[in-house]
């Protein structure tokens, strides 16, 4: 495998006076695979018989990107002997009278900090850091008491108002941090015309930040693309090579509205076209809720043929529940679950990347659905404005209807 000179540093931090690195900026850059390897490299020279932690978003992440990778290199498959026990969430690493014990965590939110408190470690890697809360980096950088102990972060940017922005990156020289700031060109590894689709995959903030690798604020129209020339994502004819059906819901209530999704992914989850919309804005009483979702369910099995399940928000489980009896009692050619809702900014990036591939449609008639797309814009938060202005219930009720197929739409490409 090889290595260019800006990964070549991290194999080198842990044999230096700094006590922390920070490895930022643009996706497929290479600084995770490098930190990831660097990091048990260094651990297994240093320390005998220690604790040491790896930490994502969630466990799952971590063994996902990290672990499973670490797995799969034939070097340290050569030099060592590595074995990962998933009910513990531990690896071990060894080589001859030498073992290390490297420990999962993750760090989605808040109470995610008492997982790892009590244990004593010799260094910690935080990846993706900035999706973690910061009592739980603190925690964690916290129970690093082992003399010789280092910090290992890598990330992509954020807001430049984010905690970790403004505490380490911003003072790595006064936190005695070395860091380093990744393009796509540091990844020798990364192919051209895979370079060239990840440029076409994001705009806006999103490009800002995963390609160019800046600390940039969100402002602004969100889908600018969109907004712009929406006429380039309009259809009038509904596609023949449909294979699925989704609908999303978002319930009305507290100035909000009532709203209906119904979106059609195109054989091997090539393309995404919303093909239905409904917004009531007037408030509904349960009985009226189940009749519109009732006559919605009907009219979207009438005009496609198809069964199909529909994501409702969660945060309403007793709504939900009246929609499941509702689907059962009128014998509805459908399944009503809740909606998986990920991170907001996680389901807008969905999104935008399908419009950046050319893989995003709606079909003319869906009005509600053209007018929330070109007018949803940024607050001053990092987040999608909610004030009232702009139609976010008709958003939520899209997204929810593909986010739980993130991972295949976007591999598909």
């Amino acid at each position: 495998m090889a290595f260019s000179d800006k990964q070549k540093q991290i194999f080198k931090f842990g044999f230096t006076k700094y006590d922390a690195i920070i490895a930022d900026g643009a996706i497929r850059s290479g600084k995770t695979s490098a930190m990831m390897i660097a990091f048990v490299l260094w651990a297994m020279d240093k320390f005998n018989g220690m604790n040491f932690g790896i930490c994502s978003k969630t466990v799952r992440s971590c063994e996902r990107n990290i672990i499973k990778v670490l797995l799969g290199v034939v070097y340290l498959q050569t030099h060592f002997t590595l074995h990962y026990t998933s009910t513990e969430g531990l690896l071990t690493t060894s080589r001859g009278n030498k073992i290390n014990y490297f420990y999962v965590f993750g760090g989605k939110d808040e109470a995610s900090y008492k997982m790892i408190q009590g244990i004593t470690l010799a260094g910690i890697l935080l990846d993706e850091v900035v999706l973690m809360p910061k009592s739980f980096v603190d925690m964690a950088l916290g129970r690093c008491s082992v003399t010789g102990s280092k910090f290992w972060f890598s990330c992509n940017p954020a807001s430049p108002n984010h905690w970790f922005y403004n505490e380490w990156i911003k003072q790595a020289q006064s936190k005695n941090a070395l860091y380093l700031h990744f393009t796509m060109d540091d990844n020798p590894s990364l192919a051209p015309v895979i370079k060239q689709r990840y440029e076409m995959m994001y705009e806006g903030v999103f490009y800002e930040r995963y390609i160019r690798g800046l600390w940039v604020k969100a402002e602004g129209v969100i889908y600018r693309k969109f907004a712009d020339k929406p006429e380039r994502f309009i259809l009038d004819t509904v596609p023949g090579d449909l294979v699925l059906i989704n609908v999303g819901i978002d319930f009305g209530g507290n100035k909000s509205a009532t709203t209906f999704v119904c979106v059609g992914i195109t054989t091997r989850m090539r393309n995404v076209v919303v093909l239905e919309a409904e917004r009531h804005e007037e408030e509904l009483s349960p009985s009226e809720l189940d009749d519109k979702f009732i006559a919605f369910a009907e009219m979207v099995y009438a005009n496609y043929d198809r069964a199909f399940k529909c994501r409702a928000d969660n945060a309403e489980p007793v709504l939900i529940r009246g929609l499941k009896n509702a689907a059962l009692r009128n014998r509805l050619h459908c399944n009503v679950v809740p909606a998986l809702k990920r991170e907001i900014n996680t389901r807008i990036d969905l999104v935008l990347r399908l419009m950046g591939l050319g893989r995003f449609f709606v079909m003319r008639k869906c009005k509600t659905v053209i007018n929330a797309l070109s007018q949803a814009v940024w607050d001053d938060n990092d987040k999608r404005l909610d004030d009232g202005t702009s139609d976010i219930d008709t958003l939520d009720a899209l997204e929810y209807s593909i986010e739980e197929y993130m991972k295949e739409l976007i591999d598909n490409d």
